[in-house]
């Protein structure tokens, strides 16, 4: 699987990470090649669909161990599905946060198909005792905590309670925007937590265990949590789950010039608290409002798009920002507290423009 990047933005090396460009975010789904990528390590699984088995283990009555064809003869559910990188808008946090430095292009939208989490348990039937639920990818490597080593064959794990898994849209994706996974997007089979941060969304899955105990791999324990300004040691950090609401803009881009008379602005809104209700737009610095259009969207799992049409009759320069609204009340901050890793940076994007006499 040849996989071409030239339609990202290059942020790592070790580990890859490429992020999207805001102005290629304009169709509702996300092409292959304009989707982020945030691995962990530098190198990653090379499976081979034919020898690749996926274990279902622990608190279980019925062990299993899955092939692809297996999986696939399993009842299908396809998805639209938002995911957003828990350091995406790390760049803009002051003062600068720990880690690699996303701009606004850590977020897209993808449409998986796959079986859902349920069924899979269903048929390894749980046991009483279970509390949580144990995912592990094929990858592994190097961490550093303080100082501290951590074993190079550190996997990248991470669990969900018994609560959380009740979402029937999870999802054990097998193919993405019509085609198999590639290799960077967790070939074969990518797990899918809808509305919440990338990271609980677990690539190159090859176990699912059920445990009758809380799970404190390193990457549940000492990762996405939130470690505030005076706060000692990651425990005491609050753990990063469901998508902060949030609205993108990704026409025009920063420092665009646009002709004078109507112009559309275009973006999209996310929240994994609830559904947009409402996307505003400023064209002066934030000091009015005027609200988008909402475009229709029927997923529950993605986000939405939106359009403001504004009568630009002046020429100059415009700050320009957009803020979003969930049905739980949520609403985008401008600025949102820092935090040592930079994690769920939902403040208002900003972007300038100038507005020209004739079209550029």
């Amino acid at each position: 699987m040849t996989e071409s990047y030239s339609e990202l933005n290059h942020v790592s090396d070790d580990p890859l990470v490429k992020e999207s460009r805001i102005e290629n975010l304009g169709s509702f789904i996300t092409p292959t090649e304009n989707f982020y990528i945030r691995n962990h390590y530098l190198s990653v699984p090379n499976f081979s669909g034919s020898t690749w088995n996926l274990e279902v283990k622990g608190q279980v009555n019925s062990p299993l161990s899955l092939t692809m064809n297996d999986i696939r003869s399993l009842p299908k559910k396809e998805l639209d599905i938002t995911l957003e990188c828990a350091g995406n808008s790390r760049s803009s946090m002051m003062p600068q946060a720990e880690g690699i430095q996303f701009n606004h292009g850590a977020v897209s939208t993808g449409r998986f198909k796959g079986v859902s989490l349920k069924s899979i348990l269903d048929l390894a039937d749980l046991k009483s005792a279970v509390k949580e639920i144990i995912f592990s990818g094929g990858d592994f490597g190097t961490e550093e905590e303080d100082g501290a080593v951590f074993s190079n064959t550190l996997t990248y794990q991470r669990s969900l309670t018994l609560d959380q898994i009740r979402d029937d849209n999870i999802l054990l994706a097998y193919e993405m925007n019509g085609s198999p996974l590639t290799r960077d997007h967790g070939f074969p089979l990518r797990l899918m937590v809808p509305g919440w941060y990338g990271m609980a969304s677990v690539k190159w899955l090859v176990s699912i265990e059920a445990t009758d105990h809380s799970f404190t791999g390193f990457f549940q324990k000492n990762r996405y949590v939130l470690i505030r300004e005076g706060a000692e040691g990651a425990t005491l950090g609050e753990p990063i789950t469901k998508l902060a609401v949030k609205a993108v803009i990704s026409t025009p881009k920063h420092g665009e010039v646009i002709p004078k008379g109507p112009f559309t602005f275009s973006g999209f809104a996310w929240s994994g608290w609830g559904h947009i209700t409402k996307v505003e737009l400023s064209v002066d610095g934030g000091t009015t409002w005027g609200e988008a259009n909402l475009i229709n969207n029927q997923s529950v799992t993605a986000w939405h798009k939106w359009e403001f049409i504004w009568h630009a009759n002046k020429i100059g320069h415009f700050i320009v920002k957009a803020r979003a609204y969930d049905s739980k009340g949520n609403v985008q901050p401008s600025n949102v507290e820092w935090n040592f890793r930079g994690y769920a940076n939902n403040s208002i994007q900003t972007i300038a423009v100038r507005v020209a006499s004739g079209r550029p």
